[in-house]
């Protein structure tokens, strides 16, 4: 239409207007698409446009396609593509990223004609539905993922993937490793030829990375009742039994000891088979044993450690072994008494007197520090050379005569120092309930565990018998309510644990320690221990606290929608970002 023509219908709809007419003209409202392809294969969805311009850089591109009448109401954001190259043998593997109604250009044009015709009388066939590609890589000939380097051409068609292969190397997918669930898209698992899903993996092996990405440490964090412990546990279950190699080239290869930090008494289900495995249907049965995944509890590989207080019982897994913290213990870790209040002075004076204690007292208890703390003639020489200020010392008496104190420390049962053989013992699974206890004692036994388990592993303990123990195989580390003891707090307490923490996570790969941090508030954790996690686990969660866990942008307004049991898990070192859907049931009790 040329633009005189433009402008006498425009005013020939006026004046159609102000008549009453509501009918617009033939060659306005007729169908100006573009043919429908009369054949399409299933997979085909569309062809590479350039209703703008088509582009591949280092830093953006912009690759959109027409999407047929046939295919507008079947695509959704987050499906994945290939586009062929047809000039070459390599394949591009995308993502959709947007997807867009544009106006066709007669409508473009008749912006004021547009507007005066009924609403009715204007349908989604004026409109042209394109979709805008994420390029993620190249699949190229051999096999191999490839960064993007070359540009599709105009008119090519593009498809859904069609084989677990594509999606594999697309997305640098392992091969195998410690399960975490099926690849999904917006809450549904992917599915190829034979509708078999496809399942990912956390590396597990050094071919890829020179270390199993166990060792670099795990995040898994989400909103209550997304699905956090029943993800760790099925988690957890694939890492028991495991084997790694203690050294990067050579070194014997030993399975690791799992110890889990249990807030909420749950994880000695590890132990035993969840009865309803029995239901599962068969084509689901013959999907995790293709994928290799372990189900069924672990039996008496797993111990219940439950940690004795005056006043208070356990009453978790009826099969436990109790024990106790020695006030010993806190010559090697002063902090254990130090909690949140006391500042840095306070708590340089609170060591001195631990050290000087330990070296002189042949009674290593809590009650005989105590005395001493309380000994002013003992104490007078600090005053008296000036060592420890009067006002410091009369803080550290406070701190050190909290009565709870009394409860916690040496309550006769299995000093945990003895116990270390079978809490630390190779292939063995040891969960420390703390539901039962309070606040106070939860913090000390907690704190107890995980220091003796960084100095082990960090060297710092290789004097005590338990710290070369430690030493000698992998240790995983599950801490549930994780934000609780590696806190984003500032108190002295807080800064000497993170420190210890830091270090830990640092020489994980080389010391063969792995960090699971399992939480619902990771905005809480320290970001010094966070920035130490290579792999986060994403369940459910809002957008603020999607950003802090460090989920990629795209997934970061998703998160909030995210149903029990569908997570992202990002993991650059062991594939592109991804969403998985985890199993719906316990592989345990």
């Amino acid at each position: 239409m040329a633009e005189t023509d433009l402008e006498a219908e425009l005013a020939r709809l006026k004046r159609a207007s102000s008549a009453g007419e509501s009918n617009a003209p033939e060659e306005l409202t007729r169908s100006s698409a573009l043919p429908t392809p009369t054949e399409l294969a299933p997979e085909e969805i569309g062809r590479v446009a350039i209703p703008d311009r088509l582009f591949i850089s280092q830093g953006e591109q912009q690759i959109e396609l027409y999407l047929p009448e046939v295919r507008r109401d079947e695509i959704a954001l987050g499906e994945y593509v290939v586009i062929p190259l047809g000039y070459r043998p390599e394949k591009l593997f995308g993502r959709i990223k947007r997807i867009a109604y544009r106006k066709r250009d007669a409508i473009d044009d008749l912006s004021e004609v547009h507007a005066l015709v009924s609403a009715a009388s204007v349908g989604e066939d004026e409109y042209v539905a394109l979709a805008q590609v994420e390029p993620i890589s190249l699949i190229s000939s051999s096999g191999q993922p490839t960064e993007v380097r070359y540009i599709p051409k105009p008119n090519t068609l593009v498809r859904r993937v069609i084989s677990e292969e594509e999606v594999k190397i697309g997305l640098d997918l392992p091969p195998d490793g410690l399960f975490l669930g099926y690849l999904a898209v917006n809450g549904e698992r992917i599915t190829v030829a034979g509708q078999i899903p496809i399942a990912y993996y956390l590396l597990n092996d050094a071919d890829k990375t020179g270390d199993p990405l166990i060792f670099t440490h795990l995040l898994i964090a989400g909103m209550s009742g997304r699905g956090k412990t029943h993800t760790a546990k099925n988690f957890l279950r694939q890492v028991i039994g495991s084997r790694y190699r203690m050294e990067r080239r050579g070194g014997a290869v030993r399975q690791p000891c799992l110890v889990i930090i249990d807030p909420e008494d749950e994880y000695w289900g590890l132990r035993e088979d969840n009865p309803n495995l029995k239901n599962i249907p068969s084509e689901e049965r013959a999907n995790l044993a293709g994928s290799g995944v372990k189900l069924g509890g672990v039996g008496e590989v797993l111990t219940v450690y439950s940690a004795v207080e005056a006043g208070k019982s356990y009453h978790g897994c009826d099969a436990h072994t109790d024990f106790t913290i020695p006030f010993e213990l806190v010559g090697d870790f002063p902090y254990l008494i130090a909690g949140g209040e006391l500042n840095e002075a306070q708590y340089a004076g609170l060591e001195r007197l631990i050290r000087d204690f330990f070296k002189r007292s042949s009674d290593k208890s809590y009650r005989a520090f105590r005395a001493f703390v309380h000994d002013d003639a003992e104490l007078e020489r600090y005053k008296e050379s000036d060592l420890i200020h009067e006002a410091t010392l009369g803080a550290i008496r406070r701190r050190v005569s909290r009565g709870q104190f009394e409860k916690i420390f040496d309550q006769g049962a299995n000093p945990i120092t003895e116990l270390y053989k079978s809490v630390f013992a190779e292939g063995a699974v040891s969960v420390f309930p703390t539901a039962h206890l309070s606040m106070e004692a939860e913090r000390v036994v907690v704190l107890a565990v995980m220091s003796m388990i960084a100095d082990g592993k960090t060297r710092l303990s290789e004097d005590k018998p338990w710290g070369r123990r430690i030493a000698q195989f992998p240790i995983v580390l599950a801490v549930d309510e994780a934000h609780n003891y590696l806190t984003a707090s500032q108190t002295q307490q807080d800064r000497i644990i993170i420190e210890k923490f830091v270090a830990a996570a640092k020489q994980g790969r080389k010391d063969r320690l792995g960090l699971v941090l399992i939480t619902q508030n990771p905005q809480d954790v320290s970001e010094a221990v966070l920035s130490q996690i290579s792999t986060r686990i994403l369940l459910g969660m809002d957008q603020t606290m999607a950003e802090r866990a460090g989920a990629p942008g795209h997934y970061q307004k998703a998160l909030p929608y995210f149903e029990k049991g569908r997570m992202v898990v990002h993991s650059p070192d062991n594939s592109q970002p991804v969403e998985i859907r985890g199993l719906p049931f316990c592989l345990v009790r």
